[in-house]
């Protein structure tokens, strides 16, 4: 599946569907940070909106619902 077919899914810009990818391989805010060439508080931003768009309380939780969605997807 394309990167642009899983931002249609999830809703989510293509940069926060790549920090959704580290996020859900356990990657920490610094680490993303340095993977994406970009300051913490950025990827700290971006995290923010993940969670808003879609509606949950934590990284764990996103990572979940991101996995859910792509396998749902391929179905």
């Amino acid at each position: 599946m394309s990167a642009k077919s899983r931002r249609g899914i999830l809703g989510l810009t293509a940069r926060e569907t790549e920090v959704l990818t580290w996020i859900a391989q356990g990657k920490t805010n610094h680490e993303i940070g340095v993977i994406l060439s970009a300051c913490t508080g950025t990827i700290c931003k971006h995290v923010e909106h993940i969670l808003c768009k879609l509606d949950v309380k934590n990284r764990t939780a996103a990572a979940v619902t991101a996995l859910a969605a792509l396998a749902k997807a391929k179905i």
